[in-house]
């Protein structure tokens, strides 16, 4: 399943423009498919990451209005070369789902690859950094009451059914620190309605809401919880680069006398570059290319750079930017810059095109460029981390 499936049924670039953080929306499951998120994360492929993944808490945990004591449905495992961890007890687990607790798996976009795939390419889309929690319920208990969430969430119901009711927002934005504000919920919900498998839900952040799943009926949903870029993100980065000027460089006056030069002085500096209609532009940017790239490893060729004709390689992220001028061509990602040769550029505007493509269509893309530099050019850039190897095709 690719990206273009979550964002075309949201609407595309009207989705983060108008809907994004501003208001509650639920997108009903085409008529034709409603187990299209169904091979995402089935029972079996939850049962096996619970089994073979060391997953201690609170990444895995249960909740039934408060978090559930670790101790009620862990056992502590010791092991020569590992710290201790609380394993979960397989019929401990049971008892107190079917008691009404509900399932948590944390980031699980880092441990099943379908999600991780799906949520990588919502992040390119929507330029932001996203963790994705699997909720698993069984009963119409309600796993953690009336809530709010200090980031905008979109919502993937997988199997079964889940319950929302939703109550509205009490203060606009809320974030993780901020001042201490009224937290007492509504009591009265604006909206309810039922989630089949196959709807997407979008929650902005700040707006109160209760989930439960149907009476009797196993309910299986994502929730991918997208990473806040607020004004004060905005700011913080702002002030960092004023660091040029040596007024900013240089120390508060202690003396009273000074103050209120020093405020207005500062308040120019900051009123200019403000006023610069290329900053938020530049602030984008500046996110994209710094952005932490999902983990990825390419064992064994990163290390022998054996690559053939059939070696099918992608960029390591679809965040960053590639430029081209003076003779050379630059491109930024993960915090870091890679100069190319202004022919090979299009290898990369190419991968970040298709999503991934062998040796042999890369070159073919480049006629103009040897074969062997351009497979060298191809090494560097896996060995250093800004391409992965995913295998060989066919």
């Amino acid at each position: 399943m690719s990206a273009d499936l979550i964002s075309g049924r949201l609407g595309g670039d009207t989705f983060p423009a108008q809907v994004l953080g501003r208001h509650h929306q639920r997108y009903p499951a085409p008529d034709n498919n409603p187990d299209v998120f169904a091979d995402l994360l089935t029972w079996q492929d939850l049962n096996r990451l619970l089994a073979t993944h060391r997953i201690d808490t609170p990444r895995v945990r249960l909740s039934a209005g408060e978090t559930i004591d670790v101790g009620h449905y862990t056992q502590r495992r010791r092991y020569r070369r590992m710290p201790d961890w609380n394993a979960p007890v397989p019929h401990l687990l049971h008892r107190h789902l079917r008691e009404g607790a509900t399932l948590v798996v944390d980031a699980i976009d880092e441990m099943h690859s379908p999600i991780g795939d799906l949520v990588a390419g919502m992040e390119a889309w929507l330029g932001t950094g996203i963790q994705t929690n699997a909720y698993a319920s069984w009963t119409p208990k309600e796993g953690f009451g009336v809530h709010w969430d200090d980031h905008d969430v979109i919502v993937l119901q997988v199997l079964g059914r889940k319950r929302w009711r939703i109550y509205g927002t009490t203060r606009t934005a809320p974030l993780h620190h901020d001042v201490e504000f009224d937290e007492d919920p509504p009591t009265d919900p604006i909206d309810e309605f039922v989630m089949e498998p196959g709807d997407i839900l979008h929650v902005p952040r700040g707006c109160w809401h209760a989930v439960a799943a149907s009476e009797g009926e196993p309910s299986l949903h994502l929730t991918c919880g997208l990473n806040t870029t607020t004004g004060a993100d905005f700011l913080s980065w702002l002030t960092s680069r004023m660091v040029e000027h040596e007024q900013v460089r240089t120390d508060v006056p202690r003396d009273p006398a000074a103050f209120a030069d020093w405020s207005y002085r500062m308040s120019e500096l900051l009123t200019a570059r403000l006023q610069d209609p290329s900053v938020v532009g530049e602030y984008w940017r500046t996110d994209s290319e710094t952005a932490t790239a999902r983990m990825a490893f390419s064992l064994p060729t990163a290390v022998t750079g054996n690559l053939t004709d059939t070696s099918l390689l992608r960029l390591a992220t679809w965040r960053g930017t590639l430029t081209t001028g003076r003779g050379e061509a630059v491109y930024a990602a993960q915090g870091r810059r890679w100069r190319i040769a202004p022919a090979a550029a299009s290898v990369l505007s190419y991968l970040a095109d298709t999503g991934t493509a062998t040796v042999k269509e890369l070159a073919q893309l480049v006629p103009a460029v040897p074969r062997d530099a351009l497979v060298d050019l191809l090494c560097r850039l896996l060995e250093d981390g800004a391409l992965v190897w995913e295998g060989e095709a066919g």
